[in-house]
């Protein structure tokens, strides 16, 4: 029953629907109802019809002030009006269409403050209407509420809105936005002109507690030197500290204990994603820190590579380390550490642990102490495959692989091998064992994202931590990049076909998740289907060869309408380096990733159903 309560929940934070049990007062909207309710919603906003703040009774109204409803991540809400017994007949109340964002509504006073990607808006939580809209304000994943202030964050900015009217807080940065993000960054890289060229930008809702505003930047995919993590004054948005997740100099926090974790050159990557936790008993900030880049390339940063895919607990007040602990050595695999961590007590002995709790793509859950990083129970250095294709690589030794207290190795929450629900067309694929390097040409490997962002709660009442596992098995290929990479370039640049040193053949230049239909993309942000197997892969380029547009194209060119799967929004002529006239020599343009004359282009090739059977 809790399985089918958190789905419930995932869709109404996501699409900004209220549900309520069915009862004799409250009748359920049909769908024809629905749909005129919300067209008329639709109708009263564009026209700039809002209603007034709701007023509520605070001795029965409960708020979700933060992003995971507190500063401990708990997303647990002390409510008992849904329950078991009546969790079968939710029905809807009202929706409210907030476009594409994918963002989790805070509620305060009755007020529901949900962003967008071009909006903020604040609703009546009890009907859906809206009370007020900022246009020029925005967010990612959500909002935090504190002291009748909304605080988002997106791209490199960070706005404080009036809770009650939406205007921008007077004093709060310039006029309610704080750059603090672009002042760290050009005083760091005076070479940097925007933020965003390199990749930096907000993917996370901020965190708030006594005054302090907690913000931290992805993106590791886009070859950034380091996640940056910001403590700002609320009330006037001036930056206090700064934690850089991967030290690049002395001057920086934790340079003595992960320099030498980095050989080679290459210290990038360590995005933060997830809303961090704040325990305020000891004044301690809580978080995890994403992959390495390049992700699957690591010959150019030998060694565990500090504090990428790491919980880190910092000093709230200065921003020093307290404490590290690493889930993951030496990333190969895009195994990010993108689960924020859940802070709570449990009794170990007879004794109260204060512990802190965050999974990560790998299907593994990691239990430890938070005031000192040890683990509640063992988490053993367990010997993995080392033998590796990718030319300079050193693929670390062992990976902590958490136990239970009994000693036995714990059960993923994701099947470690690809075998299951696949359909036979991805059979003939290789698979490779868990934490098996990537290869040049490629292979299926699991899991993908089996615990990922936000998915944790913690009940006190049951001392269960609930947390959602999934099988999502991906075809990876090892894309040798060693240090050739730079700062707003992921490898590859694009996806299609790179020509094989040897055997003449092209082998997949990206990852392509095998999921179910229109499912979430890679961490990298690519959708690609996995190339043919090496016998229809296209054919290398001969040398001096050049693009004819009245040569046809060569019929088994990586990527054929007959194998590739295309779940991404339809589009026009797509322009890619890897699909150009050094890679497919025969071929005008590169659309849809594929090799294609310009009498193909326009036609549309009809999506293929994935190999992850329903």
């Amino acid at each position: 029953m809790e399985t089918r309560l958190c789905r419930i929940v995932a869709v109404a934070s996501v699409l900004g629907i209220a549900l309520a049990p069915v009862s004799g007062q409250q009748t359920p909207l049909t769908p024809e109802e629905l749909l005129e309710d919300t067209a008329r919603g639709a109708r009263l906003n564009r026209a700039g019809g809002f209603v007034p703040l709701p007023s509520v009774d605070p001795a029965t109204s409960v708020d979700w002030p933060r992003h995971n409803f507190d500063i401990a991540n708990s997303r647990h809400a002390p409510l008992d009006q849904i329950d078991s017994s009546n969790v079968g007949s939710l029905a809807v109340r009202w929706l409210y269409h907030g476009g594409s964002g994918r963002a989790t509504p805070v509620v305060a006073n009755g007020v529901m403050y949900l962003t967008t990607p071009d909006a903020v808006v604040a609703l009546d939580a009890a009907t859906g209407r809206p009370v007020w809209r900022n246009a020029r304000a925005a967010g990612t994943r959500g909002a935090a509420y504190a002291e009748g202030t909304v605080y988002t964050a997106t791209d490199t900015r960070v706005m404080a809105l009036d809770a009650r009217t939406g205007e921008f807080v007077d004093g709060f940065g310039e006029d309610g936005v704080s750059n603090v993000l672009t002042e760290v960054l050009r005083e760091r890289y005076p070479e940097l002109d925007e933020p965003t060229s390199w990749g930096y930008r907000y993917n996370m809702a901020p965190q708030y507690h006594d005054g302090i505003l907690i913000v931290g930047t992805a993106l590791s995919e886009s070859h950034i030197p380091g996640g940056i993590v910001l403590a700002l004054d609320a009330r006037s948005g001036a930056l206090l500290w700064q934690f850089v997740t991967i030290p690049q100099g002395p001057g920086d926090e934790g340079w003595e204990i992960a320099g030498d974790t980095w050989v080679g050159g290459v210290r990038h990557g360590g995005g933060v994603w997830g809303t961090p936790a704040i325990d305020p008993e000891t004044d301690t900030l809580h978080l995890t820190v994403a992959s390495p880049s390049p992700d699957q390339d690591g010959s150019a940063r030998k060694g565990i590579n500090l504090f990428t895919n790491a919980f880190v607990t910092l000093d709230l007040r200065t921003g020093r380390i307290v404490w590290y602990y690493q889930q993951i050595h030496h990333d190969i695999w895009d195994y990010d550490a993108g689960q924020q961590p859940t802070l709570f007590d449990v009794d170990v002995g007879g004794r109260t642990v204060r512990a802190t709790v965050a999974g990560n793509k790998n299907g593994l859950l990691y239990i430890l102490n938070r005031e000192t990083g040890e683990p509640l129970n063992p988490i053993v250095e367990t010997p993995v495959p080392t033998d590796t294709e990718t030319p300079g690589e050193e693929v670390w030794p062992t990976q902590p692989i958490p136990h239970t207290a009994a000693g036995r190795p714990m059960t993923p929450l994701a099947r470690q091998f690809p075998t299951e629900n696949l359909y036979p067309q991805f059979g003939a694929y290789p698979k490779l064992p868990f934490y098996t390097p990537p290869t040049l040409d490629g292979a299926l490997h699991a899991p993908r994202e089996g615990v990922h962002y936000g998915v944790n709660s913690f009940h006190p009442g049951t001392g269960l931590v609930y947390v959602a596992g999934r099988d999502f098995p991906i075809f990876m290929t090892a894309i040798p990049v060693g240090n050739t990479l730079r700062p707003g370039r992921s490898a590859p640049p694009a996806g299609g076909c790179r020509p094989r040193r040897r055997s003449g053949t092209c082998r997949p230049t990206t990852r392509r998740p095998v999921s179910w239909r229109g499912g979430p993309r890679s961490t990298a942000g690519r959708r690609r289907a996995p190339c043919r197997p090496p016998a229809t892969w296209c054919s290398p380029p001969s040398a001096g060869a050049r693009s004819s547009r009245s040569t046809p194209r060569p019929a088994s060119c990586c990527g054929s309408s007959t194998r590739a799967r295309t779940s991404a929004p339809r589009r026009s002529r797509i322009r890619s380096t890897a699909c150009s006239t050094s890679r497919c020599p025969r071929a005008t343009s590169c659309w849809r990733s594929r090799c294609s004359t310009a009498e193909e282009e326009p036609r549309r090739v009809r999506p293929q159903p994935s190999p992850l059977v329903h």
